[in-house]
């Protein structure tokens, strides 16, 4: 493995990915109602996600070359990349 800045591509598919997939652990997190407050802890939940989105998208554009991170195999990246790709969730 290698530390390695990340392109805006592999953004911009984390980030859809957290847009596909916090909706739906939201509404798990209300339909359980953990601890009598499932409604409040949904909201709260994607308030974070969005902070995230919104730090996420704010690196891809101004700061790729200052954060760095432990690269995956970049051959499952490009496959996850395509298939999102096809399904028009990202360019």
């Amino acid at each position: 493995m290698q530390h390695t800045t990340i392109s805006k591509d592999r953004w911009e598919f984390a980030i859809a990915g957290l847009m596909v997939t916090a909706p739906l652990i939201a509404s798990n997190i209300a339909k359980n109602n953990f601890a009598g407050h499932g409604k409040e802890a949904a909201e709260q939940y994607m308030c974070d996600i969005e902070l995230a989105i919104a730090a996420m998208n704010y690196v891809s554009e101004f700061a790729i070359d200052q954060v760095r991170f432990v690269s995956l195999g970049d051959a499952i990246y490009e496959a996850a990349l395509e298939k999102l790709r096809k399904m028009g969730s990202i360019k």
